[in-house]
């Protein structure tokens, strides 16, 4: 079924204006309770974690087709893969998502060969644990970078490493109202991302979710 709503065109001035605003991504949808609150609050982006069996927030590609379906048309939807392969990546992309979000080991060579199967933006994200990791995310060919800990698990990493990263990026990682300010303010991200703290007890809270967008909001108007 095919329902991917933003051209890539659109999709791409969303990602590569010289607008100076900062932007929120919400991530980790999973069910269609998740998808009314993304409305209601209307992030810049919408993340969803595609194929992961690890983790209770994976969703498969017949759900992942409903969700989207629901999801607001100006709200981009960013489909996040763990060393997938090439062919399950492109055909999604090709079908409904609007950006794809590299989670594993791809390397530029994967990056390359997706960026001539599909027409939309390719975010790569890096766990920031030393210099190497900062190598890795200055060389990447990736239209943007996200720049983490882990994979979803809440917490920060050292900071000064992203200050070495001489790419646009989104940082995520354990970012909530209490630190975003404080984050925005040292590292000018380009967005952030935020999974864990919109939850309360596995489930994604409404209050939450609008109170870190408002609270990145008013970091844009400052």
């Amino acid at each position: 079924m095919h329902v991917r709503r933003i051209t890539s065109v659109i999709t791409r001035e969303i990602f590569h204006s010289g607008d100076s605003s900062l932007s929120v991504m919400l991530s980790g949808m999973h069910d269609s309770q998740d998808i009314t609150f993304v409305n209601e609050v209307k992030p810049d982006l919408c993340g969803f974690q595609v194929n992961w069996p690890s983790s209770y927030r994976s969703v498969g590609r017949d759900f992942l087709s409903r969700l989207i379906s629901r999801l607001n048309q100006s709200i981009p939807a960013v489909g996040v893969f763990y060393d997938q392969p090439l062919g399950y990546v492109s055909e999604l992309a090709d079908d409904i998502l609007d950006a794809v979000q590299l989670q594993g080991t791809e390397d530029n060579s994967y990056i390359n060969t997706l960026r001539y199967l599909v027409d939309v933006p390719i975010i790569q994200a890096i766990c920031m644990h030393g210099p190497e990791d900062v190598e890795r995310a200055n060389q990447s060919s990736a239209d943007l970078l996200l720049l983490c800990d882990g994979w979803g698990v809440g917490r920060t990493f050292d900071w000064s490493l992203a200050e070495r990263v001489q790419r646009p990026f989104i940082l995520s990682g354990g970012i909530n109202p209490a630190n975003v300010g404080n984050a925005v303010s040292r590292l000018h991200p380009w967005g952030v991302d935020v999974n864990s703290y919109l939850e309360t007890d596995g489930h994604k809270d409404l209050t939450k979710m609008r109170t870190m967008v408002e609270t990145v909001r008013s970091l844009s108007h400052t």
